[in-house]
């Protein structure tokens, strides 16, 4: 069973929930913010556990009827909310298994605990049925909201909310993460950090993808032999290129990561920080070649590009016109 030492780099939201339920001082009502992938689904579940563990200590025990239920997904004092439509929590349906629901006591432990996940995607309606139950809740009832972006949530909702934001992970504790837990190769685990930034949910996702393997070898290559690429090799290249337009955020943020890279480099930068760290010879000899103009143009024509995109421009012309502009820089 997991427990609150699973959970990597949150330490200031573990303490103070250990102290919450040391102390006694358990609120009815949690907010767990932060972008997806950022573990509120497991801090959620392991303290929901800890709260109904029959041992009352600061980690659930795994071994009392309680835990034992809670592991299996069956325990019916802990109530996670689904929604039907994927981007909607409605107003029936919170107040189906939340506001009606939590009038009926405790099935087996001392408290119920209520998890709502993607809270941010309450409507209104929802919101406001919700906030009813919170101003008067049971003395048994513990209500959980993981939001991405709790600037979607009703004020009056996050006033009457213990609200703990997530924190980034440092690079360093999700390298070691995926080193430990998944056996990931050095070189891979430590690219799949730094992109994630911060964010050890999508770190592992990339670690373990394959078509994320696939694009960064793509992109290394052009990334290394774009000086040399004649016009029919860069037309050829944009239209191989056009097959990653799903991952177009992942493609152009590996190439600006790069550059920053060369850039870190070429400023006298520590070696010891680069992302690329592999390629530092190659980053290196780019960091000659280019100017700080240069460089700052390459950059920002990134930049221009992603916008470009965004505003439907054909995606294989405009990553044939960047791979132009970047040989011609």
């Amino acid at each position: 069973m997991s427990s609150f030492h699973d959970i990597i780099g949150q330490n200031d939201i573990i303490e103070y929930l250990n102290g919450a339920i040391s102390n006694g001082q358990v609120a009815h009502a949690y907010m767990f913010d932060g972008e997806k992938g950022t573990g509120k689904k497991m801090l959620a579940r392991i303290f929901a556990q800890t709260l109904l563990c029959e041992k009352h200590g600061t980690d659930p025990c795994g071994e009392c009827h309680s835990c034992k239920m809670a592991e299996s997904g069956n325990n019916p004092d802990i109530i996670t909310v689904i929604h039907e439509k994927p981007n909607v929590i409605s107003v029936q349906e919170i107040r189906d298994q939340v506001v009606n629901d939590v009038q009926i006591k405790p099935y087996g432990n001392d408290r119920k605990v209520y998890i709502i996940s993607d809270a941010h995607l309450m409507n209104v309606q929802a919101q406001n049925a919700l906030l009813k139950t919170l101003e008067e809740p049971p003395s048994y009832a513990v209500i959980i909201l993981l939001c991405d972006n709790k600037a979607m949530m009703l004020s009056t909702l996050i006033s009457r909310s213990i609200v703990l934001s997530m924190r980034a992970v440092k690079n360093e504790l999700i390298l070691d993460y995926l080193k430990d837990k998944y056996q990931i190769p050095e070189h891979k685990a430590y690219l799949a950090s730094a992109f994630a930034q911060g964010n050890l949910g999508k770190a592992v996702v990339l670690a373990s993808s394959e078509e994320f393997t696939e694009l960064w070898d793509k992109v290394h290559e052009i990334l290394i032999r774009i000086s040399e690429m004649d016009e029919v090799k860069i037309a050829a290249a944009a239209k191989e290129a056009a097959a990653w337009k799903d991952q177009k955020n992942d493609l152009l943020d590996l190439m600006l990561m790069w550059y920053r890279d060369v850039l870190m480099i070429k400023a006298g930068g520590d070696a010891e920080q680069l992302i690329y760290g592999e390629d530092q010879r190659e980053i290196e000899r780019q960091a000659d070649n280019y100017s700080y103009e240069a460089l700052n143009k390459i950059i920002l024509m990134i930049q221009q590009t992603a916008r470009r995109i965004d505003s439907n421009v054909n995606f294989e012309l405009a990553m044939e016109l960047l791979f132009l502009e970047m040989k011609g820089t």
